[in-house]
């Protein structure tokens, strides 16, 4: 049987171990002029198993190859101790790297220094809790941020002095009142009067020519009625004071005609109490100032109980508030009102063109009442 020698790589550095299994109480050192002893020298039942099968061998050397794993050793400082025996006695710690993979599944590893654990991922609902709160709080800080600077812009540097002076209203209309409606009824009975009629046409077009004739000429004038239309100048009580005011309008190129016409009982709906009132003196007043222009316009003059009468009754329809009457008696009221004012002016100034004017008031108002 060959000698076979067992190589051992401890620390990067091969060493030999013969064949054969030591004694443990075997201490007696061999003096270096021994030589090595033999296989036959050793007794058969401390003599080591050995692998003959070579390629069995190097599959099992294949198989159970591993590497040692030796930490790094701390340098020591050769100034704190410089025993030799510090060199001596090192303690070597050898890892199997075999246990260590089979034990990685079901044994947790200590971590390697100066590496950190890996944290495992959140779960997708704290992640969306977690993205909402981050919202919110952006959101409200960003809207703190904008209402901040809202109010530095709008703050005046000097804070006693106002930015901008207040806007006053300087207008002095008055406010508008509403419009007065009611629900009572009133009848304005049938009359004669006497009217000077500058004639009759069949179509807008001719009348509205004539009375722009007629009030060129300083004649008052007015159209009532439809199929035909008539154009009247003048309103009185008698057809014969009429022809004598026709004497003026002859005059001056015009042919006028007197006659009486009748109006028809009206009904007014929708009144007021004041409306009814204005109604039923508003009449009276109408009557009187028909016969005093007439008059004036005759070339009389009025007495003082006329003028004391006429003054009276303008009294009563004055009193009445505008405001307590609907819109077509007040506008009633307005042309009663301007005749008896133009008939003022005629007796203090003598004026002629003022009677005409209280003339084409009543005009109006007699239109109101056809």
């Amino acid at each position: 049987m060959d000698n076979h020698q067992v190589k051992i790589k401890i620390n990067g550095k091969e060493k030999p171990y013969g064949n054969g299994k030591k004694k443990k109480n075997y201490k007696e050192k061999v003096p270096p002029q021994q030589k090595e002893v033999s296989i036959k020298d050793i007794p058969e039942e401390e003599l080591p198993i050995i692998i003959v099968d070579e390629s069995a061998a190097a599959a099992e050397k294949k198989e159970e190859e591993f590497e040692w794993v030796l930490p790094k050793e701390p340098q020591k400082d050769p100034k704190k101790s410089k025993d030799p025996k510090d060199s001596q006695d090192k303690t070597s710690y050898i890892e199997d790297l075999r246990q260590m993979n089979k034990d990685k599944g079901t044994k947790v590893r200590p971590t390697p220094f100066g590496k950190k654990k890996k944290l495992a991922p959140p779960s997708f609902s704290k992640q969306l809790l977690l993205s909402i709160g981050m919202a919110i709080g952006i959101g409200t800080c960003l809207g703190f941020l904008i209402l901040a600077v809202m109010n530095m812009s709008g703050t005046p540097v000097n804070p006693e002095v106002p930015a901008a002076a207040p806007v006053t209203n300087q207008t002095n209309d008055a406010p508008e009142t509403p419009a007065v409606s009611g629900e009572g009824n009133a009848i304005i009975p049938a009359q004669t009067i006497s009217v000077l009629q500058a004639g009759a046409f069949t179509t807008a077009e001719g009348a509205n020519a004539e009375m722009e004739r007629l009030k060129s000429a300083g004649f008052p004038a007015t159209a009532i009625g439809s199929e035909p239309t008539y154009v009247f100048m003048a309103v009185g009580q008698n057809v014969e004071g009429m022809k004598q005011i026709a004497g003026a309008a002859q005059s001056k190129g015009f042919e006028p005609y007197a006659k009486d016409i009748s109006l028809s009982e009206k009904t007014m709906n929708s009144l007021t109490d004041q409306d009814a009132l204005l109604l039923q003196e508003g009449q009276v007043l109408y009557k009187q100032l028909t016969v005093a222009t007439a008059l004036l316009l005759q070339g009389s003059s009025l007495d003082a109980a006329t003028s004391e009468t006429l003054e009276a009754s303008f009294d009563k329809v004055a009193a009445i508030k505008d405001s307590e009457l609907t819109e077509s008696i007040k506008e009633w009221k307005a042309t009663l009102s301007g005749a008896y004012e133009s008939l003022q002016s005629h007796q203090s100034s003598n004026n002629t063109e003022a009677l005409w004017d209280a003339q084409q008031k009543l005009l109006d108002a007699t239109k109101f009442l056809y």
